[in-house]
């Protein structure tokens, strides 16, 4: 999918939704702005700085202000608990390990994640794997986090939780949060700014509120389709 004159803000202490349908771009957008892909034209800033225009080395040093949550949580499954959150520790600190250890401890009992340290990924839950990703995700204290489809694979009742653990964690620490999804729970119950994107393009953006009263046609479409799987889902 090419992605077509995308302009947008995403703004600090806010859960900033990109929405649209499998393969309308938004995993495209999301590499783009964390240097994944390559953009042939246009321009990326973090803060007043052109990330797109940075050396190798300047953009490692932006990278360290990212969180990153993928979609299934992206364990490694060879390693703890403990040994995951730390991953992002080892690769970009000079941390001594008492230190790193004792970051850890703080990352994994913020999302409510206590005793598991030696476990393995297999032997946690899925809500649970999305909880030790998120404590990774922050574990750098990011100014900026990622989230692409962090509620896949989840059952409701769980993916209302990480729903509300994310959104909390973005305005306790002040993060500029984007996510990308496809459920429209997540974004009536905590987008603070949504931008729909359709075959590449922005279609719209606003507020949740608006959402409802939108008179975009495709977006509409869009959110009656979400609406009509989620009842399907649920019979």
């Amino acid at each position: 999918m090419v992605i077509d004159n995308i302009t947008a803000t995403f703004e600090k202490g806010k859960t900033n939704m990109v929405i649209g349908q499998s393969g309308s771009g938004k995993t495209v957008l999301l590499k783009c702005i964390v240097g994944l892909l390559d953009v042939d034209e246009g321009e990326i800033y973090y803060n007043d700085i052109q990330f797109n225009a940075l050396s190798f080395k300047k953009k490692k040093e932006i990278r360290q202000k990212i969180g990153m949550l993928f979609q299934g949580a992206a364990l490694f499954d060879s390693q703890t608990v403990e040994e995951n959150v730390m991953f992002p520790l080892n690769m970009f600190t000079n941390m001594a390990i008492a230190e790193k250890k004792e970051r850890v401890a703080f990352c994994l009992k913020r999302v409510d994640i206590v005793g598991a340290n030696k476990l393995y990924p297999a032997e946690i839950s899925g809500g649970m794997k999305k909880r030790v990703a998120i404590a990774r995700a922050i574990v750098l204290n990011p100014e900026f986090l990622f989230c692409d489809e962090p509620n896949s694979g989840l059952d409701p009742k769980t993916a209302v939780v990480i729903d509300h653990l994310i959104k909390e964690i973005t305005e306790e620490y002040g993060i500029t949060t984007i996510i990308n999804t496809h459920d429209m729970n997540s974004v009536m119950g905590c987008g603070d700014k949504v931008m729909f994107i359709y075959n590449g393009k922005k279609w719209w953006e606003g507020t949740r509120f608006d959402v409802l009263d939108s008179d975009n046609q495709e977006l509409n479409d869009f959110v009656f389709a979400s609406a009509l799987t989620r009842k399907i889902k649920g019979m």
